[in-house]
């Protein structure tokens, strides 16, 4: 199949503060991601599971911060998830199945090192040509004179508003029988789930987009530190 992109956000942001990044990342818990490639467009994942084996439907994974962060995010929550979904009765859970003639490992070890065996990783790849690590926004500001519509903060504020909002606020006024408050807070809700899953969507067509400048150019520009827009070749394919 052809090229997959994707991003996800988390329940919390990153503590740079401790020592163990790796870990850190490790410990963080799946909100929402989304995908877009040639064969299926844009698609919306609420569960780490069914994205990460959407994403071994294809057999490259470009991304952004991907190898560090996401791949990461996903493989835990991976096991994560299908360890809490309840079982039907009667049912019994394979450790581990076959997505497209693809194993999957019984660790998330193994399985971040499978999503990693097929990525693409763009803030790596030019890292490694400039010498230091670049921003999305930087990228999105140098090739596609545009700005990214929110940072990682606000996906975790926007996606705490819309869970307290849809499920522990509407359900309270129901039960206080306040069901025009309840519809209320629940639409609300649905309105920063809204924002969460537009800023994930978003940051997915800006890699999708610089990437095929980057094709098409054989070479991206981006915004340095002093606001001077500079380039650098790639050779992406």
């Amino acid at each position: 199949m052809s090229d997959i992109f994707y991003d996800l956000e988390t329940k919390e942001l990153l503590d740079l503060t401790l020592e163990d990044q790796s870990s850190a990342v490790r410990a963080l818990h799946f909100s929402i991601g989304v995908t877009w490639c040639e064969c299926h467009k844009e698609q919306i994942f609420y569960r780490a599971d069914a994205m990460g084996d959407h994403l071994l439907l294809h057999e490259r994974v470009v991304g952004f911060s991907s190898k560090q962060f996401d791949n990461a995010v996903l493989a835990y929550n991976y096991f994560w998830t299908r360890a809490e979904t309840p079982l039907v009765k009667n049912e019994k859970r394979a450790p581990a199945k076959k997505i497209d003639k693809v194993e999957i490992p019984n660790s998330p070890e193994e399985l971040k090192r499978l999503f990693d065996s097929r990525t693409l990783d763009l803030q790596i790849d030019l890292e490694n040509r400039i010498g230091y690590r670049l921003a999305l926004n930087a990228l999105a500001q140098g090739t596609l004179r545009r700005e990214k519509q929110g940072t990682a903060a606000l996906a975790v504020i926007w996606y705490r508003i819309a869970a307290q909002l849809k499920q522990k606020y509407a359900y309270a006024l129901r039960e206080a029988n306040d069901h025009e408050g309840a519809d209320r807070a629940h639409e609300l809700g649905a309105y920063y789930q809204a924002r969460l899953e537009r800023y994930c969507a978003t940051d997915v067509q800006i890699v999708r987009q610089v990437f095929e400048y980057g094709m098409q150019n054989r070479r991206v520009f981006y915004q340095d530190f002093e606001g001077e827009r500079r380039s650098v070749k790639v050779d992406w394919r």
